[in-house]
């Protein structure tokens, strides 16, 4: 082949890549959404300062028309420093007695964080001036809805602790072994227990269990302080499993939230980041008496019984904890609900297939509001429906929340608050206001598909693998944090383009009687809020677009 047929069969071979890409997009003129207006606010002192405990829950806020107001950046944490607690009591003092409402971490007013309370950095003072805050003002301020959330330590050591790091399968079994042997007084639970007690050293089996004796004292005391106070509690179990130290704190926390009375305001939950989001959206329902009703599909009957990593209990038994905790209800009846929530948990027992494509793309072409949460228990794209639907061209830009991140209970949580708070939108505004309230939901909805899907899955294993290889370490990146923000830039805007043109800018996101409405642009800001790639700062900026409805001609 001579070099003018090899450049033109470049060329056409571009042409027929860009026709594919770019072809077949709908010709609209710009529509510019107002944001939803505001019209009450919350203010929220997060678990730490992470975006989904900070952004996030403000961008679900603003969709359900209340401002979050959460403190100045710099008085929060940034990775192993803490929060500077005394000027975040100071900012609280002076903005609480102006609130309808308050959700406030424990962890970050008595410790600093949700790390270092793995520590933990707070002592007994810390715990007795944070309950004493709380109690006083709210008999300063008894109008407050106020929300008090802690979280029971996990028992994940990190890989940066030496030497506690090199018995993490010991203290993990030992973990597992003393609760069962609690639960059941079995004698091989016990003897398995001693034997694996005697492999580990005094001084960390000290430290981890007086983690969890000061936790569970201090949990107590919430219970107390809650009970006292009317106040809504909420105990997270973060990352977990069905036996171990946290569940043996949760079961005891439960007992001491029967005894004290607590009732509906006595919640205990599985995880931890999407606890704000949750206490948003039971806010919100309460403020508008609303009780979505939801209908649960799974990908197949293999789902509910599935316990996923880091979770204590089942896959239906998370599902029944969220929609509780923020007093929506489930119905069997698909016909009657509100939104219809698909969960789709892939594993090697329980990979995509054509029938599950089909049984979504069915239930989106039908018009329902539908929110997925699409999981992998290997952290493995092949394992997700997302990467099938895409190729498959199904409008992923007509569901009503999408979300995909580590964990399921996270996952369960966030896609749960979306959905809610969206039909409950739907029901409270006027029509006139539904095209730039689908494009508001439409914009939460491509961030978690760039976050979840597209960083997680897509790109987080290979650039741990790339930055190890140039020796860079990906939990402490130093001054190498521009270079993996460069490259996580790059991959993101190639990966938005792909979104767009062949998925969510094809076909209109909301029509009404005279217009169809159009994802037509996406723009992201992008950075690592802390050295480390865990997670990104995400922000999107949608451009939209509009056409007229075709007439119908008789």
């Amino acid at each position: 082949m001579n070099r003018k047929k090899f450049i033109l069969l470049v060329l056409l071979l571009l042409c027929a890549y860009f026709y594919k890409l770019f072809g077949g997009m709908p010709t609209t003129v710009p529509f510019t959404p107002q944001a939803v207006k505001t019209d009450t606010s919350l203010l929220l002192v997060p678990l730490d300062s992470r975006p989904p405990c900070t952004a996030m829950v403000r961008k679900l806020g603003a969709l359900a028309s209340i401002n979050v107001i959460t403190p100045p950046q710099k008085l929060l944490d940034n990775y192993n420093t803490p929060a500077d607690k005394e000027k975040l009591f100071q900012w609280l003092q002076e903005e609480l007695p102006q609130q309808q409402a308050a959700i406030l971490s424990a962890d970050l007013l008595v410790h600093g964080s949700l790390l270092v309370s793995r520590v933990p950095l707070g002592t007994p003072d810390d715990e007795a001036n944070f309950l004493a805050f709380v109690n006083k003002q709210r008999k300063h301020n008894p109008q407050i809805d106020m929300a008090v959330f802690s979280v029971i330590p996990r028992l994940l050591v990190s890989d940066q602790l030496i030497p506690d790091s090199w018995y993490q399968w010991h203290l993990m079994r030992y973990a597992t072994l003393k609760d069962m042997a609690e639960t059941f007084s079995d004698p091989y639970f016990t003897e398995q227990l001693l034997e694996i007690d005697a492999r580990i050293p005094d001084d960390i089996k000290t430290k981890y269990s007086n983690l969890y004796t000061d936790n569970d004292s201090f949990n107590k005391k919430l219970v107390q302080l809650a009970a006292d106070d009317e106040l809504t509690l909420v105990i997270g179990q973060d990352d977990a499993q069905p036996f171990g130290l946290p569940n043996r704190n949760a079961n005891h926390v439960r007992a001491y939230m029967e005894h004290a009375g607590l009732g509906s305001r006595g919640l205990i939950t599985s995880g931890a980041d999407e606890i704000a989001s949750l206490l948003l959206t039971r806010y919100y329902n309460k403020l508008h008496n609303f009780q979505p009703r939801i209908f649960v599909e799974y990908s197949s009957p293999k789902v509910a019984a599935k316990i996923m990593p880091y979770m204590p209990c089942s896959v239906d038994a998370s599902i029944r904890d969220k929609v509780s905790f923020i007093n929506d209800r489930l119905t069997d009846d698909a016909a009657e609900a509100d939104f219809i929530l698909f969960v789709h948990c892939g594993d090697d027992d329980n990979p995509p297939t054509k029938a599950m494509l089909k049984k979504l793309s069915t239930l989106l072409a039908s018009g329902r509001h539908v929110a997925l949460v699409d999981l992998t228990a290997n952290y493995t794209a092949n394992e997700l429906l997302v990467p099938q639907l895409l190729d498959a061209k199904v409008p992923l830009n007509r569901l009503a929340a999408f979300s995909g991140w580590n964990t399921l209970s996270n996952s369960l949580g966030t896609a749960l608050s979306q959905a809610t708070l969206f039909v409950g939108q739907l029901h409270r505004l006027p029509q006139s206001e539904y095209p730039a309230l689908y494009a508001q939901n439409l914009s939460f909805t491509v961030e978690r598909l760039l976050d979840d899907y597209a960083y997680q899955k897509l790109m987080h294993a290979q650039l741990t693998t790339l930055l190890k290889l140039k020796g860079y370490t990906p939990t402490d990146l130093g001054a190498n944090k521009f270079y993996a923000e460069t490259f996580i830039r790059g991959f993101l805007q190639r990966q938005k383009f792909q979104l767009l043109y062949g998925d969510l800018g094809r076909t209109s996101f909301y029509s009404s009687d005279k217009k169809n409405y159009y994802l037509t642009g996406i723009d992201i800001d992008v950075s690592l809020p802390w050295t480390r790639i865990f997670e990104i700062s995400l922000d999107t900026k949608c451009r939209f677009g509009e056409s007229p409805q075709q007439q119908k001609h008789h």
